[in-house]
Protein backbone atom coordinates (compact mmCIF):
# COMPACT_ATOMS: atom_id res chain seq x y z
CA UNK A 1 0.00 0.00 0.00
CA UNK A 2 2.92 2.75 0.84
CA UNK A 3 4.94 1.60 -1.94
CA UNK A 4 1.44 2.36 -4.17
CA UNK A 5 0.82 5.63 -2.39
CA UNK A 6 4.80 6.70 -3.33
CA UNK A 7 4.72 5.76 -6.86
CA UNK A 8 1.45 7.74 -7.47
CA UNK A 9 3.52 11.11 -5.46
CA UNK A 10 6.25 10.41 -7.41
CA UNK A 11 4.62 10.64 -11.26
CA UNK A 12 2.51 12.89 -10.13
CA UNK A 13 5.71 15.13 -9.20
CA UNK A 14 7.86 14.68 -11.96
CA UNK A 15 4.40 15.46 -14.73
CA UNK A 16 3.70 18.60 -12.44
CA UNK A 17 7.81 19.05 -12.17
CA UNK A 18 8.21 18.89 -16.51
CA UNK A 19 5.38 20.79 -17.18
CA UNK A 20 6.58 23.64 -15.10
CA UNK A 21 9.16 24.39 -17.00
CA UNK A 22 7.51 23.91 -20.78
CA UNK A 23 7.81 26.44 -23.72
CA UNK A 24 5.09 27.10 -25.53
CA UNK A 25 5.37 25.37 -29.02
CA UNK A 26 3.84 28.42 -30.70
CA UNK A 27 6.22 30.94 -29.07
CA UNK A 28 9.65 28.21 -29.72
CA UNK A 29 8.14 28.16 -33.72
CA UNK A 30 7.55 32.14 -33.41
CA UNK A 31 11.23 32.92 -32.23
CA UNK A 32 12.30 30.33 -35.03
CA UNK A 33 10.51 32.15 -37.62
CA UNK A 34 10.44 35.64 -37.30
CA UNK A 35 13.30 36.30 -34.75
CA UNK A 36 11.34 37.65 -32.21
CA UNK A 37 9.00 37.06 -29.34
CA UNK A 38 8.95 39.41 -27.04
CA UNK A 39 7.02 38.59 -23.69
CA UNK A 40 7.24 34.89 -24.89
CA UNK A 41 7.66 31.47 -22.71
CA UNK A 42 10.17 29.82 -23.80
CA UNK A 43 11.09 28.18 -20.56
CA UNK A 44 13.03 24.88 -20.44
CA UNK A 45 13.17 24.98 -24.58
CA UNK A 46 15.76 24.02 -26.56
CA UNK A 47 17.53 26.59 -28.36
CA UNK A 48 20.95 25.03 -28.61
CA UNK A 49 22.94 26.03 -31.63
CA UNK A 50 20.50 28.76 -33.07
CA UNK A 51 21.64 31.60 -34.84
CA UNK A 52 19.27 34.75 -33.93
CA UNK A 53 21.48 37.57 -34.56
CA UNK A 54 19.45 40.81 -33.77
CA UNK A 55 16.78 38.81 -32.05
CA UNK A 56 14.15 40.65 -29.67
CA UNK A 57 13.68 38.32 -26.91
CA UNK A 58 12.78 40.91 -24.24
CA UNK A 59 10.63 40.56 -20.69
CA UNK A 60 10.74 36.39 -22.22
CA UNK A 61 11.13 33.56 -20.03
CA UNK A 62 13.70 31.60 -21.35
CA UNK A 63 14.15 29.77 -17.31
CA UNK A 64 15.84 26.74 -17.57
CA UNK A 65 16.36 27.12 -21.07
CA UNK A 66 19.39 25.30 -23.39
CA UNK A 67 21.06 28.10 -25.25
CA UNK A 68 24.16 26.16 -25.42
CA UNK A 69 26.45 27.11 -28.51
CA UNK A 70 23.39 29.84 -29.62
CA UNK A 71 24.51 32.93 -31.56
CA UNK A 72 22.16 35.66 -29.73
CA UNK A 73 24.82 38.65 -31.65
CA UNK A 74 22.96 42.16 -30.96
CA UNK A 75 20.00 40.75 -29.41
CA UNK A 76 17.35 42.32 -26.88
CA UNK A 77 17.03 40.53 -23.77
CA UNK A 78 16.27 42.84 -21.83
CA UNK A 79 14.26 42.03 -18.86
CA UNK A 80 14.14 38.47 -19.53
CA UNK A 81 14.43 35.86 -17.11
CA UNK A 82 17.72 33.55 -17.60
CA UNK A 83 17.32 31.75 -14.19
CA UNK A 84 18.74 28.25 -14.66
CA UNK A 85 19.44 28.76 -18.09
CA UNK A 86 22.56 27.33 -20.25
CA UNK A 87 24.42 29.97 -22.16
CA UNK A 88 27.75 27.40 -22.49
CA UNK A 89 29.70 28.79 -25.13
CA UNK A 90 26.80 31.12 -26.36
CA UNK A 91 27.76 34.57 -28.48
CA UNK A 92 26.54 37.80 -27.05
CA UNK A 93 28.24 40.03 -28.60
CA UNK A 94 26.44 43.52 -28.27
CA UNK A 95 23.36 42.27 -26.73
CA UNK A 96 21.17 44.13 -24.26
CA UNK A 97 20.84 42.13 -21.01
CA UNK A 98 19.46 44.99 -18.93
CA UNK A 99 17.54 44.05 -16.03
CA UNK A 100 17.50 40.44 -16.92
CA UNK A 101 17.29 37.59 -13.84
CA UNK A 102 20.86 35.61 -14.01
CA UNK A 103 20.20 33.31 -10.94
CA UNK A 104 21.96 30.10 -11.84
CA UNK A 105 22.73 31.14 -15.40
CA UNK A 106 25.83 29.15 -16.98
CA UNK A 107 27.72 31.44 -19.25
CA UNK A 108 30.75 29.11 -19.06
CA UNK A 109 33.17 30.06 -21.83
CA UNK A 110 30.39 32.61 -23.35
CA UNK A 111 31.14 35.85 -25.19
CA UNK A 112 29.61 38.73 -23.85
CA UNK A 113 31.70 41.24 -25.47
CA UNK A 114 30.03 44.72 -25.62
CA UNK A 115 26.92 43.53 -24.04
CA UNK A 116 25.30 46.01 -21.63
CA UNK A 117 24.20 44.29 -18.23
CA UNK A 118 23.33 46.69 -15.74
CA UNK A 119 20.79 46.16 -13.35
CA UNK A 120 21.40 42.16 -14.29
CA UNK A 121 21.73 40.14 -11.25
CA UNK A 122 25.41 39.00 -12.75
CA UNK A 123 26.96 38.00 -8.97
CA UNK A 124 24.58 35.48 -9.45
CA UNK A 125 25.68 33.61 -12.72
CA UNK A 126 28.45 31.52 -13.32
CA UNK A 127 30.90 33.41 -15.74
CA UNK A 128 33.51 31.15 -15.32
CA UNK A 129 35.78 31.58 -18.66
CA UNK A 130 33.00 34.07 -20.09
CA UNK A 131 34.78 37.20 -22.02
CA UNK A 132 33.38 40.79 -20.92
CA UNK A 133 35.40 42.89 -22.85
CA UNK A 134 34.04 46.04 -23.06
CA UNK A 135 30.92 45.07 -21.36
CA UNK A 136 29.07 47.73 -19.48
CA UNK A 137 28.95 45.89 -16.36
CA UNK A 138 29.97 45.95 -12.72
CA UNK A 139 31.28 43.22 -10.72
CA UNK A 140 32.91 45.13 -7.89
CA UNK A 141 29.74 44.37 -6.14
CA UNK A 142 30.44 40.68 -6.66
CA UNK A 143 30.94 38.34 -3.15
CA UNK A 144 34.60 36.79 -3.22
CA UNK A 145 34.65 33.49 -2.05
CA UNK A 146 37.77 33.14 0.67
CA UNK A 147 38.07 29.49 0.83
CA UNK A 148 40.35 26.82 0.03
CA UNK A 149 40.07 26.68 -3.87
CA UNK A 150 38.38 29.99 -4.49
CA UNK A 151 38.86 32.52 -7.30
CA UNK A 152 41.11 34.28 -5.09
CA UNK A 153 43.79 31.30 -3.72
CA UNK A 154 44.02 31.46 -7.88
CA UNK A 155 43.94 35.01 -8.34
CA UNK A 156 47.49 35.32 -11.17
CA UNK A 157 45.81 32.32 -13.00
CA UNK A 158 42.33 34.87 -13.83
CA UNK A 159 44.15 37.34 -15.65
CA UNK A 160 46.13 34.01 -17.88
CA UNK A 161 42.46 32.61 -18.71
CA UNK A 162 41.06 35.78 -19.60
CA UNK A 163 44.44 36.78 -22.01
CA UNK A 164 44.41 33.33 -23.50
CA UNK A 165 40.33 33.46 -24.28
CA UNK A 166 41.07 37.19 -25.38
CA UNK A 167 43.94 35.59 -27.87
CA UNK A 168 41.59 32.55 -29.42
CA UNK A 169 38.80 34.74 -30.30
CA UNK A 170 38.43 36.64 -33.78
CA UNK A 171 38.93 40.19 -33.47
CA UNK A 172 35.57 41.93 -33.81
CA UNK A 173 35.20 45.49 -35.95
Amino acid sequence: MRFGVFAIALALGVTVGTTALAADPKHVAQLKQVNSCEGCDLSGADLSGLILIHANLRNANLQGANLRNTSLLLSNLENANLENANLTASYLYGSNLENTKLTSTDFTQAVLRSAKLQGADVCAANLVGADLTDADVNLDDCPISTGPGSSSDTAGDDSEEESLIKDTLPETP
